[in-house]
């Protein structure tokens, strides 16, 4: 019997290492409010800082926010980067979901973040609103006017209300499918300088798997994905796993911590215990191949929900079709399967940035209704 062939390892790889990613953003709701999390408290004083510019804010935050989360009906944002709070964000969600609150630290204005928040609250609420809406001052209107123009919010109101002395409130509406068709167009976009969990979505794969090995690879009973073909080239990046019929659904997240070449007995020989499958299981797949791969999964997680393949279409405005095998993601040919997987990051919240190290400074950027 042959030995192994090849075997390629995460620690092996150059360019392909997950990046250490430093920014993450988190989500707030009910369970962080009713046990006042230390992240509400940080929330609490990213907030009270703008009481110079929004008296009596703090009486918001715990007359309406903390109530809001409580009863689900708001969610909130904090983002760190590297442990440092530099941004808070504040959705209420309804039939008109508002935009209550957006602020990002002056010394981080120029990543795009700002988009990253409106993408991920018109996300969260997508299944409430018929439309978007926000408050701001005339002279932020002014100076971002492209920004919210690009998300679809144009001709500005003055609003009902006036949050500050000398700057009039204006109030900018939009439906919600008119904003959901420019988070669509951004997506390309935002998946160039954002990451997953700190690994870039230009280093990444669509693996499709039947479902029940997919419910095996996240029991930890199964380990190995054997396939016919598979590069080296994707030994140390994530991968979306697809389970295919009848769920047809993004399932989860992996990565490929290594691969192994070599003849369908000695594949067998080795990797028996932790592929997951019966012997006469993998004879069918592997019989008239003289060469098989074992891919080895690690960091392997589910989403909170499997995101069906129609769902995800719909959303797209397109319809998708999952690969036999698996598909990378960084090809033209395969770019509406790369939104689809960011879309799946996006409501799992495994974001962050592609090169933390690159943070700039810029000028201040917010919005508060």
């Amino acid at each position: 019997m042959a030995n192994l062939s090849r075997r390629h390892s995460h620690q092996e790889t150059g360019t392909l290492f997950p990046l250490e990613g430093k920014f993450r953003i988190l989500e707030l709701g009910r369970s962080d409010a009713c046990g006042w999390s230390d992240h509400v408290k940080v929330l609490k004083e990213l907030l009270v800082a703008n009481e110079d510019m929004y008296p009596n804010i703090d009486r918001w935050f715990t007359a309406k926010v903390v109530p809001g989360l409580r009863s689900s009906q708001r969610i909130a944002y904090v983002g760190y980067e590297d442990e440092k709070p530099i941004a808070s964000a504040v959705l209420k969600l309804g039939m008109r979901s508002k935009f209550c609150h957006l602020r990002i630290h002056k010394d981080f204005q120029d990543l795009d973040l700002g988009q990253i928040f409106f993408t991920q609250m018109t996300f969260e609420a997508r299944h409430h609103a018929k439309d978007l809406h926000f408050t701001l001052p005339e002279s932020l209107w002014c100076e971002k006017r492209g920004f919210f123009e690009s998300f679809g919010f144009s001709n500005p109101t003055k609003a009902s209300r006036q949050y500050r002395q000398g700057d009039p409130e204006l109030l900018c509406s939009a439906p919600l499918s008119t904003v959901w068709s420019a988070v669509v167009e951004k997506l390309a976009g935002l998946m160039k300088k954002f990451s997953v969990a700190g690994y870039s979505l230009h280093n990444k794969l669509l693996i499709s798997v039947k479902p029940g090995y997919a419910e095996r690879l996240f029991a930890r009973t199964k380990l190995v994905e054997v396939r016919k073909t598979f590069s080296k080239r994707w030994v140390g990046c994530k991968a979306v796993l697809y389970a295919s019929r009848p769920l047809s659904a993004l399932v989860g997240e992996a990565t490929v911590s290594s691969v192994t070449y070599g003849q369908p007995n000695d594949v067998w020989s080795r990797f028996e215990s932790t592929v997951g499958c019966s012997w006469s299981e993998f004879q069918g797949y592997a019989r008239s191949a003289k060469e098989v791969c074992a891919i080895e999964l690690s960091d392997v997680f589910p989403y909170r929900a499997p995101l069906p393949l129609v769902q995800v279409s719909r959303l797209l405005g397109r319809e998708l079709r999952p690969p036999q095998s698996y598909c990378q993601l960084d090809s033209e040919k395969n770019n509406a399967w790369a939104k689809a997987a960011f879309i799946a990051s996006l409501l799992h919240g495994r974001f962050g940035l592609v090169n933390p190290t690159s943070l700039r400074f810029a000028d201040r950027e917010k919005t508060r209704g």
